[in-house]
């Protein structure tokens, strides 16, 4: 089975890219933009994880239905968006995201 990894994930980078040039140039807070994207990746990871717990537990029961082929083609198509929109996430926001996985304190100003 063949991926269409560019026909998935162009509009979803291009969308990001969009919203991240608003953002930019001032149309829209930093918040917003994080916020909606947080919820993207929140979704994506939700559809893209749960159809593959789902796939897990009809592989391990035996069993075949007929949706299977097509629920693993979306559950990778969508893993795989969900995946390089995540770099450019962790890209942009570098910085806050080492502040949460090192637990680091912000400096406050005096």
């Amino acid at each position: 089975m063949a991926y269409d990894i560019l026909i998935a994930s162009v509009p979803v980078i291009g969308s990001y890219f969009y919203t991240y040039a608003l953002y930019k140039i001032g149309l829209i807070r930093k918040t917003l933009h994080v916020n909606f994207w947080n919820f993207i990746i929140g979704l994506a990871f939700l559809f893209s994880g749960g159809a593959g717990f789902l796939l897990l537990i009809l592989m391990d029961m035996g069993i075949v239905i007929p949706i299977t082929p097509q629920l693993f083609y979306g559950h990778v198509e969508v893993g795989i968006t969900l995946a390089i929109v995540t770099v450019f996430h962790f890209h942009c926001y570098w910085k806050s995201s080492l502040e949460m996985v090192f637990m680091r304190k912000k400096r406050t100003r005096t």
